[in-house]
């Protein structure tokens, strides 16, 4: 298991020449892609390094859904800014919210998609192929 594992986790650092952009982590199912890492260094955002990340992401797997989760829009939240301005950068791209939440032990998440149609059941295969069967979490409306 952990050999076809190996296959499926993705971890990438991101490059413009020289330079370091940023990372993502991935984890790629039978029709699911779930992007749970993306960051791009402070001082490069707003570069576009991110869109264009997303942009290859969406190319690569055209044939799959592509879901990551974000922190909900609490306006108690100490990063409620943070948390508008990420939401915004990924409907700018094209992404659009679920309103599918996504929880566990360290709190709850909001699901977003890259595409019109949001395949609840599949999601949730891909959380548990990627954690073993470990991972407890609970995926409502």
């Amino acid at each position: 298991m952990f050999m076809s594992m190996r296959k499926r986790l993705k971890i990438h650092a991101i490059y413009d020449q020289d330079t370091f952009v940023g990372m993502t982590i991935y984890f790629v199912s039978d029709k699911t892609v779930y992007l749970a890492y993306l960051a791009i260094d402070p001082n490069l955002r707003g570069h576009g390094y991110g869109s264009k990340i997303l942009q290859l992401l969406e190319h690569k797997y055209q044939d799959k859904q592509i879901v990551l989760d974000i922190e909900p829009l609490n306006p108690d939240a100490d990063n409620y800014r943070q948390r508008v301005s990420r939401l915004k950068f990924y409907q700018k791209n094209g992404w659009r919210r679920t309103h599918q939440m996504l929880k566990d032990q360290d709190g709850q998440f909001e699901a977003l998609v890259d595409n019109a149609y949001f395949d609840k059941k599949d999601f949730a295969r891909t959380l548990n192929q990627m954690s073993w069967g470990f991972y407890q979490f609970k995926i409502e409306k």
